[in-house]
C-alpha cells in the first residue's frame, strides 16, 4: 500500500515539464519518483492508503473506488486540492495514457493536472469521474464505461455545460436513454450525429429547456415526459 500524498508547487512543475517532454520524447519513463520525494510531494493532513498497483477497468470502477476512499468527513478538504488530484493523475499515469507503440501522447495538460481555471476542471480525467460517481452513482455509468484513458462524445458534450452535469434528474434521464444495460455501455448510435436522439441534440435541447425549466430540480421522469419523440424511440432501442 502507498500512502497518499498531494504534489506541491515543484511536484506539479516537474508533472507539466515531464508532459511537455513527452511531445518530443514519447519513452520517457513516468517520473512516479515525484509521489513520493518529500521535495516535490507532502503528507496529507489526513490519513489515505491506496494500493499502488491497482488498475481499473472502466472509468466508472476508478470512480466507485475513489467515493469509497474519500468517504469520510474528514478529507472533505481534498475535494478541491490541486496538489492532491494532480498527484493520483501521476500515480495513474500510465492507465491515463498508456504506451502506444512504445509512445504515449498525453492529452491537454488539465486532464491529469487538476486546474485552477473552472472551466477546465471536469476535463481532469481523475476529479470529473470521482465527482460523477459521488453524484450520480450507476446513473453516471453510462457515460463512465470505457477504459481510463478513452474519454468519449458522451463525457464530452456533457462536461462542456458544467451546470448539466450536477443536475440529478437529468443525468439519470440521460441513463435512461443511452445506457444499454445489457452490454453495461452506452447504445450504439448515442454518439452518432447521423441519429436522431444523439447526445448532442440531447445537450442542444437542455440548453433550450433551460431557459424555461429549472434542471437543477427536474425529476428525470418529467423530464422524459417533455423531451420530444426521439428520445422516447431512442431509449426503446437495445442495440
Amino acid at each position: 500500500m502507498l500512502e497518499v500524498r498531494r504534489l506541491n508547487t515543484k511536484g506539479m512543475q516537474a508533472f507539466r515539464n515531464y508532459l511537455a517532454g513527452l511531445d518530443g520524447d514519447g519513452s520517457l519513463p513516468i517520473p512516479l519518483n515525484l509521489l513520493t520525494d518529500s521535495a516535490t510531494s507532502e503528507p496529507l493532513l489526513e490519513t489515505l492508503e491506496v494500493d499502488e498497483g491497482l488498475t481499473f477497468e472502466t472509468r466508472y470502477d476508478m470512480g466507485v473506488y475513489l467515493v469509497d476512499l474519500l468517504r469520510d468527513e474528514g478529507v472533505q478538504n481534498l475535494l478541491g486540492d490541486v496538489g492532491f488530484w494532480s498527484w493520483l493523475g501521476l500515480l495513474w499515469f500510465d492507465q491515463l495514457c498508456p504506451l502506444s507503440g512504445g509512445k504515449r501522447k498525453p492529452k491537454k495538460e488539465y486532464n491529469y493536472i487538476l486546474s485552477e481555471n473552472w472551466r477546465h476542471r471536469p476535463r481532469h480525467a481523475i476529479y470529473t469521474t470521482w465527482m460523477l460517481v459521488a453524484n450520480h452513482g450507476e446513473n453516471a455509468l453510462f457515460m463512465l464505461s470505457k477504459r481510463l484513458h478513452e474519454r468519449g462524445e458522451l463525457i464530452e458534450q456533457l462536461a462542456a455545460r458544467q451546470y448539466f452535469m450536477a443536475c440529478v434528474g437529468v443525468i439519470e434521464a440521460a441513463h435512461k436513454i443511452y445506457f444499454d444495460p445489457d452490454r453495461r455501455t452506452f447504445k450504439k448510435g448515442a454518439t452518432s450525429q447521423k441519429r436522431r436522439g444523439n447526445i448532442r441534440r440531447f445537450v442542444s435541447y437542455l440548453q433550450q429547456l433551460d431557459l424555461t425549466y429549472d434542471l437543477g430540480s427536474i425529476s428525470s421522469e418529467s423530464l422524459l415526459e417533455i423531451l420530444p419523440k426521439e428520445y422516447e424511440g431512442f431509449a426503446g432501442t437495445r442495440t
